[in-house]
C-alpha cells in the first residue's frame, strides 16, 4: 500500500531523539530517508550497548550514508544530494550549518523547493542558543523539573524527556507545513522549532491547571 509520502526525499542530519523520532514518522508514512552520518557513523551507536537501545528502533525505516561535512569534497556530495531532496531536518545549535557551508542560503541555491527543518535545544537569537542542547538540561531551564511533583521539594529530574517529545511531533509537523505550504508557493522555507519548543508544547496544560487551582493545591506546589 502506497504511504501518503511516498515520492518525499528527506535527508536526516539529525541526533538524539527528537529529530531521528520526528523523521521517523515521516519514513514510516512512505517517505525516501537518507541518514547522513559523519566518517565513522553516528556517535549514537555505541550507545546501545550502556542502555540506549532504543535507537535502534528509533533510527529504522531509513538508509544511511557517511559523509565528512568538514570537508570541500563531502559538502560538495551533500549539496548534490540536496538537489533531489523534499526535506532535510538538522538537530545541530543554530548557526552550525551556515559554518559547514550547507545553511538555509545554500541549499536554497541548489534546490529552491527545499523545505530545511532545524531542531537544536534552544531557537536562534536565545540567551542559551550557543549551549549544548540536551534534554535534561532543556527541562532544567525551562523549569520543567520544579513543575514535577516529587517525593520531596525542589527540581524533580523528569523520568520522560519532556522537551524531546514534545519536538518529536513539532518536527515532523513542521515539515508537512512546509511541504503543504511549497504546493502554494512553489518555494521551499526555513521551519525552526526547538527542544525548547517541545516544552512548552507539553507545559501549557500544567500551568492552566495551577491557575484554576484551589488553596490546597498550591500548599503542594
Amino acid at each position: 500500500m502506497a504511504g501518503a509520502l511516498d515520492g518525499i526525499r528527506v535527508l536526516d542530519l539529525t541526533w538524539g531523539s527528537a529529530g531521528p523520532l520526528g523523521v521517523l514518522l515521516m519514513a514510516e508514512q512512505g517517505a525516501d530517508v537518507i541518514k547522513v552520518e559523519p566518517p565513522d557513523g553516528d556517535p549514537f551507536r555505541s550507545h546501545e550497548a550502556t542502555g540506549y537501545a532504543g535507537y535502534k528502533v528509533w533510527t529504522r525505516s531509513r538508509r544511511s550514508v557517511r559523509c565528512n561535512l568538514k570537508s570541500a569534497a563531502g559538502r560538495a556530495a551533500f549539496l548534490e544530494l540536496a538537489k533531489t531532496t523534499d526535506v532535510v531536518v538538522e538537530s545541530y545549535r543554530p548557526g552550525v550549518l551556515d559554518r559547514l557551508g550547507i545553511g538555509w542560503n545554500e541549499l536554497h541555491e541548489v534546490n529552491p523547493r527545499l523545505v530545511l527543518v532545524s531542531v537544536p535545544g534552544y531557537p536562534a537569537g536565545h540567551r542559551n542558543a550557543a549551549r549544548p542542547g540536551y534534554d535534561a538540561l532543556v527541562q532544567a531551564a525551562a523549569g520543567a523539573q520544579w513543575e514535577q511533583p516529587g517525593w520531596r521539594p525542589g527540581p524533580i529530574f523528569l523520568s520522560m524527556p519532556l522537551p524531546s517529545v514534545g519536538a518529536i511531533f513539532l518536527v515532523a509537523s513542521g515539515a508537512l507545513s512546509g511541504l503543504l505550504a511549497r504546493e502554494a508557493t512553489g518555494r521551499g522555507q526555513h521551519v525552526q522549532t526547538s527542544l525548547l519548543q517541545g516544552v512548552w508544547l507539553y507545559s501549557t496544560q500544567i500551568w492552566q491547571w495551577a491557575e484554576h487551582a484551589d488553596a490546597a493545591v498550591y500548599g503542594l506546589m
